[in-house]
């Protein structure tokens, strides 16, 4: 017995001095400074905090305390271990410290008996660990032998310095992966590395915004004031103003709230739009906080990958369908009121054109503004010169494009704002628009005939180029796009092109027709064929957004003619649905749904629609770009998120909404009419304005003139 005790004792010694020399863990650690740099002064500095670290030097240990010690959580997809961002960079030490994100990556030998089944996201609890490493093609998965480390050092290391150390560092060290033909590698990038004095600073283009911002706030003050004194006054109310009076009550508050606040009574087959666009920006709000969130340091990758497999999932990753309702109700504002207009005057396209430009683009430029300039002192964090540094950065060089909407075919992988790709397209939608509509005022047959041509052709287009690129059905959000979105080839070749993206919009336009047609009559669908619309049209909203799960299925074998049919159909099936609810809504038995849709809170927040959607991923990307550490997700963690992302969204719009768009909106419109006062305020649906002959000599005579934004 005695001698079965001196036998395990004996292995058991063995055993523990063998792992001595082997550590257990599958991932390497980062060593104490930069050893091996041949930069003498990063080596001097790196001598210097070894020395103190044995000293106990507390400067020493804030360092030390900084770096990332081991892995932990990467079999369950957490590739970032980020130590102490701001411990490292406010270290005391007699030297600048600088910290920086480590990229290694295992390259893991192909296992010499593979699993039966590479795509499925179950390991058997025996399984030898390097399959669960091991870089499978399955793109729903997130790579596991790839990890960042956050590593504080001397800030006079250079990234060369970083990555040769750190190879050397890395050969020398023994792993029980190296002893099983697994070899590391590092990769160090510029934008992955900050020091405390390479932070922003001041420069011209952020002094000129915040001088804008203050003359913007003086004219709010300036403008409310005077309109409370006029509102005070008997007399002053029935002076004649000037046009520079008029233009300081235009900043008015009190006047612009009461203006976001107004129902238009002329139509109220649309008034349902209200509720509806509203809903769908809140989804896009909401579908954006997911993806944003999934795009950072995420702890529990595992579960976003079972997500991609499930079917209500699809929800969050076919989202971009809910921004083609956006493209539909487009199509039919901006065709039933144009139409509208034809009926009983003549339009010049030119000036209908560049009054658009004019009442989108001042709010749509200072959101730019600011996120060239001060979005970029609003957080710190790992990643956020990767993250919102980049967004700022593009937003400097490519600010132009944005303003000429055509950002999303110039320098698209540097564009401006990821979400702002809607702008161009439907931009460039509205001008096709307007002479579709002069068509079929002048031709009805010739111009209902063109617009049908143009929805095949839409229809046409994506399939062919999913086809002739051998691309998938639609743009999947994987982890290699939302890391990168705007460099993913998919966003680029389809996800962003208006040529791609204009069935929603054309078949819009069908329904803006019909709508047209029925105004001013006494229309009502019966109850059957209302009912027999509603369940077509919830069956084709579901087939829609449901049926991507097919796609998203790993198991789904690709095929280049599925992939085309899906890519050219799906879009046209969701704007069917869409169209459909909105009829029944409107002129059939859909009482709860009409109900719900015309609450009168929707009003005033379906007209801060468009600034919403232009500030709202300033939150989501400061968020992802400032997490310190991985953070778990969860369908109520993202809900929650996104609540908040929906409540600042809209306060802000509010704000661009009085200090802004409508204050620019009205001066604009007292340039075009000097000689009448404005009567009649623009809605979500309608909006108006009257020319004068002698301001705009033939170009346009009309009373109202209806267009439509997001």
């Amino acid at each position: 017995m005695k001698l079965e005790y001196f036998i395990l004792f004996f292995l058991s010694s063995i055993v523990i001095c063998g792992s001595q020399n082997t550590r257990m863990e599958f991932m390497p650690t980062l060593p104490l400074g930069v050893p091996f740099s041949e930069n003498p002064t990063c080596r001097y500095h790196t001598e210097m905090y070894i020395e103190n670290l044995k000293n106990l030097s507390l400067w020493a240990y804030e360092m030390l305390d900084a770096t990332a010690k081991s892995s932990t959580g990467v079999l369950r997809g957490s590739v970032f271990q980020m130590g102490d961002f701001d411990q490292c960079l406010t270290a005391r030490a007699p030297f600048e410290t600088k910290y920086c994100l480590a990229t290694v990556t295992a390259n893991v030998p192909r296992p010499q008996d593979p699993r039966e089944d590479e795509l499925s996201l179950y390991f058997k609890p025996n399984a030898n660990v390097l399959k669960r490493i091991y870089k499978y093609k399955d793109k729903t998965q997130q790579s596991r032998n790839v990890i960042n480390l956050g590593w504080c050092i001397p800030a006079s290391c250079q990234i060369n310095d970083l990555e040769h150390s750190l190879s050397q560092y890395f050969q020398n060290e023994t792993t029980l992966l190296q002893e099983n033909n697994v070899t590391f590698s590092v990769k160090i990038m510029d934008k992955f590395c900050q020091t405390e004095t390479e932070s922003r600073r001041f420069d011209g283009l952020d002094l000129s915004f915040c001088i804008l911002c203050l003359i913007i706030f003086i004219l709010v003050i300036s403008g409310s004031s005077y309109d409370f004194s006029r509102a005070k006054s008997v007399r002053m109310k029935h002076e004649r103003t000037s046009f520079t009076q008029k233009a300081l009550l235009a900043f008015s508050v009190r006047n612009n709230f009461l203006d976001l606040t107004k129902i238009d009574e002329r139509n109220k087959a649309l008034k349902i739009l209200y509720g509806i666009k509203t809903c769908s920006i809140l989804l896009i709000i909401m579908d954006h906080r997911f993806g944003t969130y999934v795009s950072s340091a995420i702890l529990n990758f595992d579960y976003v990958e079972k997500q991609y497999r499930s079917p209500f999932a699809c929800i969050f990753f076919h989202g971009d369908l809910f921004v083609d309702t956006f493209f539909m109700f487009s199509g039919l504002l901006v065709t039933y009121g144009l139409l509208g207009q034809l009926e009983k005057r003549k339009i010049n396209p030119m000036f209908i054109i560049v009054l658009r430009y004019i009442r989108l683009t001042p709010v749509y430029a200072f959101v730019i503004f600011y996120y060239a300039t001060l979005f970029n002192y609003t957080g710190s964090g790992p990643l956020w010169k990767v993250i919102a540094g980049q967004d700022s950065l593009d937003c400097r060089k490519n600010w132009w494009t944005n303003l000429l909407y055509i950002n999303n075919y110039v320098n698209a992988d540097q564009m401006c704002m990821t979400h702002s790709w809607y702008l161009p397209c439907d931009y460039h939608y509205f001008i096709i628009a307007i002479v579709i509509c002069l068509l079929i005022r002048k031709q009805k047959k010739i111009g209902l005939y063109s617009l049908l041509v143009v929805v095949v052709i839409s229809i046409i287009i994506p399939f062919l180029v999913t086809v002739i690129n051998k691309r998938p059905s639609m743009l999947f959000f994987y982890p290699d796009f939302l890391t990168s979105p705007k460099n993913h080839i998919d966003f680029l070749l389809t996800y962003s092109k208006s040529h791609t993206r204009a069935t929603p919009y054309f078949i819009g336009m069908f329904i803006g027709y019909v709508y047209h047609k029925l105004k001013g009559t006494n229309y009502h669908l019966p109850m059957k064929r209302s009912l027999l619309i509603l369940t077509v049209s919830i069956v084709l909203i579901l087939a829609a957004i449901l049926t991507g799960a097919v796609f998203y299925n790993p198991y789904h074998p690709y095929n280049a003619i599925e992939s085309g049919i899906y890519a050219a159909l799906h879009r046209v099936g969701w704007a069917a649905g869409c169209s459909g609810l909105l009829f029944v809504a409107s002129f059939g038995h859909a009482t709860p749904i009409k109900k719900i849709l015309t609450w009168y809170p929707w009003i005033p927040l379906s007209k801060l629609i468009y600034s919403a959607y232009l500030i709202h991923m300033q939150f989501q990307l400061r968020a992802a770009a400032t997490f310190m550490n991985p953070r778990r997700i969860g369908i109520f963690d993202t809900v929650s998120l996104a609540l908040s992302d929906m409540v600042l969204s809209f306060i802000s719009a509010l704000i661009l909404y009085l200090a802004i768009e409508a204050p620019l909106r009205n001066i604009f419109k007292e340039l075009l009419m000097p000689s009448r006062p404005i009567t009649n305020t623009e809605t979500a649906i309608e909006e108006e304005v009257d020319v004068k002959s002698n301001v705009v000599k033939s170009m346009v005579y009309n009373d109202k003139e209806t267009t439509s934004r997001l």
